[in-house]
This record gives C-alpha cells, structure tokens and sequence, in this order.
C-alpha cells in the first residue's frame, strides 16, 4: 500500500494530499469508533511504532508533489488508523516541512494527547484537527470503543494540557451520530474555557454503517458553540481535484471522485 494519496477534496482542508504513516492492510488505532469509514479497526492499540520509514515517504512524496504539487493546498497526517501511532512522527512533520511549502495538518482522534511525546510531535503541525465524541467515559465506550487503558479522564486531560502549549491552529471535531447528539451540549461544556479556534461538526456522509444525523440536528449542535467559530459538514463545499490513484483513496474508505 502506498503512504500517499488524494488529493482529497476536503470540506476543511480544501484539496487534501494524504500522508499515511500507518500505511497496513487492516487499520491500526486505539479507538474501534462505530462510525469509522474504514470500518472494524484491525488492531486496537495504543502502543506507538514506527510503521513506514521516513525515507521511504519522502521519495514517495517527492514523486506526488511533482505530480500534484499545485493541485494541493495541506499536507495531511492520517490514513488507515490514528497518525500519533507512528513513532517517528516528529520526523515525519520535519521531513514534510523541509521538501515542501505547503501547509501541513493531521486528523487525530486524540487518544494519544495524554502523552507528552505526541504532544512534542505535533509542536510543528500547523493545524492539528482532534476528536471530541463523548462528554463521559460512558458515551465514549459507545462511540469510540477505545483500547482498555485509555479513558475520557486522559483524553480530556490530554486536549487541555495540549491546548495550553500548542502554537497553530486548533480544531475539535465532533462526529455527531444517533449515539451522542443529545449529548452535544455536555461536550461543549468540556471543552468551554480551553484554547482552540476552531469546532467542527461532523455527521458520516461518506460510506459508513451509521447513518448520518440530519442538517437540522447538527445546527442545534451549532448553536451550543455560539462563542467558538464553528464549521458544519454540510455548509462546506467540495471541489473534484483529480487523484493520484484513484484506489489507493477508495482503500482508505473514501468514495471515488
């Protein structure tokens, strides 16, 4: 499998080029979320390795930038399974920065943020995107299904130690789903008071087993966050940027064109 792909038109990101440092057949993550594109997680972890090397994607990138290099506005962290995984992340962000301009963002569920090391990796990001699904421990096991040592208490404590030392731009995305959507204003309470610029309402509009919520659902959500710059998934357009291979991008549960 290669560890670049897209550009993907993102609703967030603009044109997208995916960068996968877990880059395996079966998804790697400490989350089993309900929701998940890429469905059943494979191995459900939070012991971090090193995946892919880095000089092995700096040829791959530097080939896709030659390619897609204008049609491409972020460089982007994620793919099959959660990007803090891998361990040589930092040098993973290092080596984008140094072949390329381009901004560069990762897509993270946050399960992670308790340990200061992720937190060091992702200092050089520009714009981090984490995950906030749940308000308790109890909603977060019906949502995220997270690996047995990983708790709301680490990840709430994690999203506030980070946002207290992260320098770029901040978003917490939530996936509203039938499992949480009354739950949403419990969430913003979490997250009152903590440093981000950005919240993200989401809902599975790509292939998923869950259904997506409705327009009307996700702007009551909105309207908790009245404090906090908000995007809403369906408000934001998508351009149709062409792929680089169009199966790598169908691999990581995302529909062609």
């Amino acid at each position: 499998m290669k560890s670049v792909y897209g550009p993907i038109d993102s609703w967030r990101l603009d044109r997208s080029l995916g960068v996968d440092l877990i880059s395996r057949k079966g998804k790697a993550c400490p989350f089993d979320c309900v929701y998940c594109q890429i469905k059943k997680t494979d191995s459900v972890t939070s012991k971090r390795r090193k995946f892919v090397s880095i000089e092995e994607l700096r040829e791959e990138l530097d080939q896709a930038l030659k390619r897609v290099g204008d049609l491409t506005d972020y460089l982007t962290f994620s793919g099959m399974g959660e990007p803090t995984l891998a361990s040589n992340l930092a040098e993973g962000v290092d080596m984008l920065k140094e072949i390329s301009d381009k901004q560069v963002a990762i897509l993270t569920n946050g399960g992670l943020l308790y340990r200061e090391d992720v937190r060091e990796a992702l200092q050089g990001v520009d714009y981090v995107i984490t995950s906030l699904d749940a308000p308790d421990q109890e909603i977060l096991e019906k949502v995220n299904r997270p690996s047995r040592d990983i708790t709301f208490e680490k990840i709430s404590h994690g999203l506030k130690r980070f946002s207290e030392t992260y320098g770029g731009k901040l978003a917490v995305e939530i996936m509203v789903i039938e499992e949480n959507k009354d739950h949403i204003s419990e969430i913003a309470r979490k997250i009152e008071g903590l440093d981000i610029d950005e919240v993200q309402l989401n809902t599975p509009l790509r292939p998923s087993v869950v259904p997506p919520v409705s327009e009307e659902v996700l702007q009551e959500a909105k309207s908790y966050f009245e404090s906090t710059e908000t995007k809403m998934v369906y408000e934001e357009k998508r351009t149709d940027t062409p792929k680089l291979d169009d199966e790598e991008v169908i691999k990581r549960g995302r529909p062609k064109g």
